[in-house]
């Protein structure tokens, strides 16, 4: 009897500590995020949906249930409940322009405009609250989003309503593909433009009865552009990143930045500002930019994989949505033209 109480008693403290071995956390399986409550959309088919996401150096090291959860939380572990809230991938931006993203939020926001009215309408309450002279930019329209089409020249629209309506500023509204522009009688005195102004070669100015109408396609964008204010890049690029942040994207690919926006996203990147990864591409257009990376090669994986600069956006036409695109057959909507090269 003594011999069995004598074994029941030690296997009673095997068991002990064995539990305690087990309910130890090593340090090296700790996380340092953990995420429960959460309704998670994993895009994995053998694992749809998951509770809890644990996250160490920036990798995720499990997906599964709240109580799996538990065995990666260790004293400096941030948790977060997310409280039913539903969880899903970063989304990865592929081909965008992150300073016209952040520049589009801090101007006149034109996308989702469904009228030229509603453009003009909108630049005229612009021209109240400025002062005159100062310029009123803005971009994101579209004229095949619109629910009804003003008088029309080749397919677009012209200045006037827009010079109408902000007699004494100057106007300049880009395009929602940002490969055409339309200017106002005060932008185009501004820029010198007239009757005489002649396109760039890859651009193209649109008259009608020998009188510009304010439409410049692709590189006669270029023409306005020298005289606009420069836009204040170091904002643009925090709103660009809100904006990511809003709609999910972790990963954005920004196709072809030059030198000064390269510097505000390394400025931001040092400060421990980018809260988006960015995959950057070098505009093909500044030649001594890339003879400098030429000479010393791509940059990847800065700041602990926030930014990498390793291709080159070449540029070879235009968009369709400004009849730029160079097509084989003239457009069906405008049998004059087949779009252009905008590099010779």
């Amino acid at each position: 009897m003594k011999n069995l109480t004598c074994a029941v008693g030690c296997l009673s403290l095997l068991l002990v500590l064995g539990l305690g071995a087990c309910q130890t956390k090593s340090p090296e399986n700790l996380a340092d995020l953990v995420i429960t409550n959460a309704n998670i959309y994993t895009v994995n088919e053998e694992q749809p949906t998951a509770h809890a996401v644990a996250i160490r150096e920036g990798h995720i090291i499990y997906v599964g249930d709240d109580a799996g959860a538990e065995a990666f939380i260790g004293e400096g572990t941030e948790t977060m409940n997310l409280e039913g809230k539903t969880m899903t991938p970063g989304l990865i931006e592929s081909h965008a322009h992150i300073m016209g993203v952040g520049i589009n939020r801090i101007q006149l926001d034109l996308l989702g405009v469904r009228s030229w009215e509603e453009v003009v309408r909108r630049v005229k309450e612009a021209a109240e609250a400025a002062e005159p002279g100062e310029w009123i930019l803005g971009r994101g329209w579209h004229q095949d989003k619109w629910d009804s089409l003003p008088r029309m020249v080749q397919g677009f629209p012209t200045h006037h309503a827009l010079t109408e309506a902000a007699p004494n500023n100057p106007v300049y509204l880009r395009h929602a593909s940002g490969h055409m522009s339309i200017a106002n009688t005060a932008a185009m005195e501004a820029a010198g433009i007239t009757r005489e102004s002649i396109a760039p070669p890859g651009g193209d100015i649109v008259y009608e009865e020998g009188q510009p109408t304010g439409l410049f396609n692709e590189m006669a964008q270029g023409l306005i552009g020298k005289v606009v204010p420069e836009p204040e890049l170091y904002p643009a690029f925090g709103a660009a990143l809100q904006e990511c942040a809003e709609n999910g994207i972790t990963t954005f690919h920004d196709a072809g930045s030059g030198e000064a926006a390269i510097n505000v996203i390394k400025e931001y990147l040092a400060e421990g500002k980018m809260t988006t990864r960015m995959y950057v591409m070098l505009t093909g257009r500044d030649t001594a930019l890339l003879n400098r990376y030429f000479e010393s090669g791509p940059e990847i994986g800065l700041g602990g994989d926030r930014l990498t600069i390793r291709s080159i956006k070449m540029y070879a036409d235009g968009a369709l949505g400004s009849r730029g695109a160079w097509l084989h057959e003239p457009y069906s909507d405008d049998p004059n033209t087949v779009g252009m090269a905008t590099t010779p």
